[in-house]
């Protein structure tokens, strides 16, 4: 009788500790819970929010104290909240991540819904006027390039199609002008084609870039949320076409694609000069003066060097600078092979840099990509103690030769003047006007890319 009476104590102080330590237990994840706080929304684009976005805001969570951080996915692929734990302050921070396509972060912006909107293609027109009150969304502060991107085309691997084709050809394929695989070379089959959805920053740059304002995707397109959706379903299809980032490619075979020049694949290389010609920019768009300190924070993470990192890791073309043999492959029309030749020599046995310059429509000021990649051009080139630097510009072919020439000159001689006044002066540069372009004239955006200056150094 004793020994029961000892045992039903002994019982009883197991079932009080045993509830001391739930509600110690308890009680502090619900006290966690209840300090939670949304310190970032990010919104937008799938082609950055799916894996990218996710990463690096686990690490900027790490980097501003968070003792651990684990990830709740709400739709996969889509949405998923980032909370990282600080003990020593009770708290769990959270960072909200929607990517619903492009257009969703603006609209989350102007809603004050989103902190900071993904964009894999740049903010249009109409969205810079619905946003105005937030400033200027093509200006510098608002307007970050985190990366660089190819929108790659895929088929399936074991398509017989040869690995080159035209902008032209791409466009009639998905209009359906194309529609049989014979038409291009390949076997007698249908072809079966695969895009993103209308809310994609990757199907607004495809449609920009290859089928124009004019043409329609073919209304027997398979559309798809995702890029990992629509890759595998390329995988799974003799017969498929589709495009997705770069990254998604998986085990799908890439066509090199030419517009009115060379067919150029997309490589880590050809896309960070831009040189591909469906090569595009990640973005991230804020107000120019954000509310939340944690935009501008989590901005400056992104962009450097930590940051960048996860770019990297997650397969899309960082903003590093590197350099490379690079052999020029002339190709078309050429108007002026002297000028041709003079550039052809100068560059032979020189190593090209994965920045070019570009500019903001057909002015002489430098686009916000130029702008930053000023700074990380002068840190490579200190780092690796480089010779000679040559200044290579070249323009489109809209207007006069003689005045392309000159543009092409006066766009070179921008930056050089730009190099010179952080210190690091240029001896000559070299002027190529409208010849070797890398992408049709014919559009704005193929005019945009043509109008360049290359940065060579020996």
């Amino acid at each position: 009788m004793q020994k029961h009476s000892e045992m039903k104590k002994i019982q009883g102080w197991i079932a009080i500790t045993a509830l001391i330590f739930f509600i110690a237990v308890f009680g502090s994840q619900q006290a966690l819970a209840q300090n939670a706080e949304t310190i970032l929304r990010i919104h937008g684009s799938n082609t950055i929010g799916a894996k990218l976005a996710p990463d690096l805001a686990e690490a900027f969570l790490k980097r501003i104290g968070a003792d651990s951080v684990q990830r709740k996915v709400i739709v996969p692929g889509i949405e998923v909240n980032i909370e990282g734990k600080f003990t020593n302050q009770g708290i769990t921070q959270l960072i909200e991540i929607k990517a619903h396509g492009s257009s969703t972060g603006f609209k989350g912006l102007k809603a004050g819904t989103c902190d900071i909107a993904m964009a894999s293609r740049r903010v249009k027109d109409k969205e810079v006027e619905a946003l105005s009150a937030l400033g200027d969304m093509k200006g510098v502060a608002s307007e970050h390039i985190l990366a660089l991107d190819g929108v790659a085309i895929i088929v399936n691997t074991a398509n017989i199609l040869r690995s080159r084709i035209t902008s032209e050809k791409l466009a009639k394929i998905f209009t359906g002008e194309i529609n049989n695989w014979s038409q291009v070379g390949g076997k007698d089959a249908p072809i079966v084609v695969h895009a993103r959805d209308k809310n994609s920053g990757t199907h607004d740059t495809f449609k920009s870039l290859i089928l124009g304002k004019k043409n329609k995707l073919v209304s027997t397109a398979t559309r798809w949320e995702s890029n990992d959706d629509l890759s595998n379903a390329v995988n799974a299809d003799l017969n498929a076409i589709g495009y997705c980032g770069l990254p998604y490619v998986k085990f799908n075979k890439v066509l090199s694609v030419s517009d009115g020049g060379s067919a150029i694949k997309p490589t880590v290389f050809t896309v960070a000069t831009e040189d591909y010609p469906v090569s595009r920019r990640l973005h991230l768009y804020t107000p120019a003066l954000p509310d939340n300190p944690y935009s501008q924070q989590f901005i400056a993470f992104a962009l450097g060097e930590e940051g960048q990192k996860y770019v990297r890791k997650n397969r899309f073309v960082d903003l590093t600078i590197s350099a490379k043999d690079h052999k020029v492959e002339v190709s078309g029309m050429n108007h002026n092979f002297q000028k041709l030749y003079k550039y052809l020599n100068t560059v032979r046995n020189a190593k090209k840099l994965s920045a070019s310059f570009r500019f903001k429509g057909d002015s002489m000021d430098l686009d916000n990509r130029g702008v930053r990649d000023l700074d990380r051009l002068m840190h490579f080139l200190a780092e690796n103690q480089a010779g000679e630097t040559i200044l290579v510009g070249f323009s489109d072919s809209e207007g006069p030769y003689k005045e392309n020439y000159k543009k092409s000159c006066q766009r070179a001689e921008a930056v050089k003047e730009e190099f010179t006044a952080m210190g690091l002066p240029i001896r000559d540069v070299l002027c190529v006007g409208e010849e070797l372009p890398i992408a049709s004239n014919k559009t704005e955006s193929g005019r945009e890319k043509n109008r360049r200056v290359e940065v060579w150094i020996k």
